[in-house]
This record gives structure tokens, sequence and C-alpha cells, in this order.
């Protein structure tokens, strides 16, 4: 049965590890694509799974698609998570655009709602138009190979187990087993550059040129993905092999980075930076080329780049300015913001129904169930920790043997304490105490706002 997509969805699934013992958060929009996504779910372990929808307000029929969603999943006896947000208040806010904000919003509340919920893995409807329109839209803006390989299959806790299936199987799913779903009239909008992309570029390219146009694209991300992450790979080797951590610094040696070639001396500074900020948020292309010129041109330099320092001297590049002396506790007002072993810590309050959406950068606690005054301290002998959503309490030094904190930073992260015990370790875990609740009203948002 060629409709029937069950056998690609368990093989994806099975690509992906994905046990049936996991609990599965499966983002419901209400159409095709998440409904089809919904009902194969069904057939593979209902009872390990629950849905999610965000009605962000965009459009008039946004209260009849979260009420189509409820109805759908109570009726089937799913667990469903139906959350509204302002998007256009926080867009005003941000200055971001609609379909950027909105992503950013929506996955944010997503993994929030999973982790509070216990759920393992967060399922998304993305499926091969998506991703051939993906890879059209970045070589338009002329993207190198890393955008070419398109949207990954899995990254973290989000999965696509459809990303290999095409939009009219889909529907067809749908037909042949009476899936329900509503449309979202703001796809047929050709305001935006993917709907562009969908409803003109790529219908003119599959007419006139080559109508397998949506196949290539898929495999074009396939292969670049491939050829990425073996290039990626050799970089993660060099590195281990030459990189060293020191005085808090990572260092590289300059005349090993000299005899690479420019396409792995890029790879190798983003891994460099990916090491030491734990990711790659608001680095881009230009931040690195800015860097591997100065590496090529000046003898010594210091570069500013975003939350981090980067300098090198004749012999070594260096990422961090990290110093190995000892720092004292300091006492952090609320609000306020303090500079504690080479990172700042900004701590703001704002009332529940303003709060603004977390970051992976932030933290929120209850106001009203913590005992101030906070205090940011190195770690010392014994600290525990119970984590957000563990059963009990663990070592911090397992704790950063668990995040991969390298033993030279270890004494340089700032545990951010009330008056009761560790609240927060920034960029590893934190409490499971002063958890929002529905009676918070007064929210304590802890920010690392760098580490440089």
């Amino acid at each position: 049965m060629d409709f029937d997509l069950l056998t690609v969805f368990l093989e994806n699934l099975q690509a992906m590890s994905v046990a049936k013992q996991e609990r599965i958060l499966i983002a419901v929009s209400g159409g095709p694509d998440s409904m089809a996504l919904l009902h194969l779910f069904v057939r593979w372990n209902v009872r390990n799974i629950g849905a999610f929808h965000l009605n962000h307000g965009f459009r008039e029929t946004a209260a009849r698609d979260a009420a189509f969603v409820r109805d759908y999943c109570r009726d089937l006896h799913i667990p469903v998570e139906i959350q509204e947000y302002d998007i256009n208040r926080y867009l005003a806010a941000s200055g971001e655009s609609k379909q950027q904000g909105a992503r950013k919003i929506r996955y944010q509340l997503l993994k929030n709602f999973a982790e509070a919920g216990g759920y393992h893995r967060i399922a998304l409807g993305h499926h091969g138009d998506d991703q051939a329109e993906t890879v059209l839209m970045r070589i338009l803006r002329g993207s190198g190979l890393h955008g070419l390989g398109g949207i990954p299959m899995q990254r973290g806790m989000f999965i696509r187990p459809l990303l290999t299936v095409s939009k009219e199987e889909i529907i067809r799913y749908c037909q042949f087993f009476g899936v329900p779903y509503v449309q979202d009239e703001t796809n047929l909008e050709p305001i935006y550059l993917r709907n562009k992309v969908r409803q003109e570029l790529l219908p003119l390219l599959a007419e006139e040129y080559n109508p397998e146009i949506m196949t290539r694209l898929v495999q074009l991300a396939d292969l670049a993905r491939e050829d990425e992450l073996e290039l990626q790979t050799q970089a993660e080797e060099i590195c281990r092999k030459h990189m060293r951590w020191q005085r808090g610094q990572l260092t590289f040696p300059r005349g090993r980075f000299l005899e690479l070639s420019t396409a792995m001396q890029r790879r190798v500074l983003r891994r460099l930076l990916e090491l030491y900020r734990g990711h790659l948020r608001q680095i881009s292309f230009v931040h690195i080329e800015q860097w591997r010129r100065q590496i090529l041109e000046n003898p010594s330099f210091q570069l500013t780049l975003p939350q981090v320092w980067v300098s090198g001297n004749v012999e070594y590049i260096f990422v961090g300015t990290f110093s190995a002396e000892e720092w004292e506790p300091v006492e952090l007002t609320v609000p306020g913001q303090v500079q504690a072993g080479g990172f700042t810590v900004r701590a703001e309050l704002w009332e529940r129904d303003q709060l603004p959406p977390r970051t992976e950068d932030c933290e929120d606690f209850d106001l009203e169930e913590l005992q101030l005054p906070l205090v940011i301290r190195p770690r010392r002998e014994g600290d525990r920790l119970r984590p957000f959503g563990g059963a009990g309490t663990k070592k911090v030094k397992d704790l950063f043997i668990e995040a991969r904190i390298p033993v030279q930073l270890r004494d340089f992260l700032p545990l951010i304490c009330d008056q009761e015990g560790i609240l927060w370790i920034p960029t590893v875990r934190r409490s499971h105490r002063a958890a929002l609740s529905d009676s918070t009203r007064k929210v304590l948002r802890l920010i690392n706002v760098s580490h440089s």
C-alpha cells in the first residue's frame, strides 16, 4: 500500500534510535502534516505520546484550529496542551520578522513544556517538500555546504520522522485513513519567501527545467549533509589532537592552523568556538572570516566576537580571557547585574503575565519561593544539586562531568544560590526549586549574559 507511510515512518524512527518506551511530544498545528504525524504515532504507541498546540493568534481561524486539535486529541484520549502566546507583542519588542519570531517562540515553548512534562523527544511534521524548499532558499542566499544540508532529521530533542516523505504522500495518507485536518491560509500568501518558492519558483523549475527538481534537491541535502559531517569529524579530530586548555583559555598552535586548507581552517575555528561557548549562536560566516584573516595577516591580534574574546601571538591562537586567579563570592541584587568568575549574570523581575519566552541563556524562578539575597560563588567540595525534573540530588562534580565541562573551567563556573542552596549553574543545570506554577505572580529571571 503506497499510501501507507507507516513503514518509512518506522524506518526513520529506527534510524534516529527512538525507542517505544520513550515519551514523545508531538507538535500539532492541525494541518495535514502534523495530523498525519500524530496519527502515525497513535499507531506506533498511543500510551507514550502527548500533543502540543500553540495558538499564536495570527489568524482569525487560530481559535478554531486550537479547538480542532483539542477535540481530536481528547476523542483519542491523547494528553494535549494548548498554549496561547501574544507573538505580535513579542515581535514588536524584539524587531524580529513574523516567521522568525514565531518559529523561535514555538520551539522554545515546546522545549520548555517537554522538559517540564518529562518527554524525551519532540516530533515535528516537516516533510520532503519542506526540505526541498529550504535547500533552494539557501542556494538563493548563497549558503555554504552546511546550509545546503537543509533540515536535519534529528537535532537535540527534536525529530522529524516525515522528512523523507512528500507532501502529496501525506495528503494521500490522510485521505485514505480519514485523518481530518485544517488549512493554514497564510501558507498561500505570496508575501513570504518560502511561499513564493513553493508556489512560483519550484513549479517553474519543475515545468521548464526538471520535473524531478524536488527529489533532486532532497538528494542534494543528503549528499551535502554527509559531506559536511565527514569534514566536521575531521575538524573535531584536529581540535582534539592539537588544542589545549591553559589558564582557562583554549589554545591552538598557530603553525598547525596555517598548514590547514582554507575550508578546514574555517571549520576548526567554528569548532573551537563551539567547544568554548557550548554553542555557535550569533556566530556568522563574517565573524569566522574576520578572525581567520587576523590569524593570517597579523603576528598578534585581539578581536571581540559575540560573547567571547579571541586573540593570538606568533605561537598560539587563544579563545577566551579567563585567568587562573581565584575569585570571591559576590551578591547579586534583584534586579541587578554582576560579573563573577568571568561570567556576567543579570537578575530581572517580571510579572508572570508579561514574561517573555525563556531562552537557553536564562532560567525562571518563582520569586516568593526564594530566600534572598542571591549569592554567586565558585563551587565547593561536597556541593550538591537536585536537578530540575530529577528525583534526587547529584554532586555538582558529577553534573560537570555529564555536561562535559573541561576540568580547567570548573572552578570558574558561577553557582547562583539563594540562602537555601544552589539555584542554577549556567551552561550546566538548574535546580528543581522555585519552579513556576499556576500560582506564580512574580518571576525572577536569571540571565547568563556572557562568559567572556
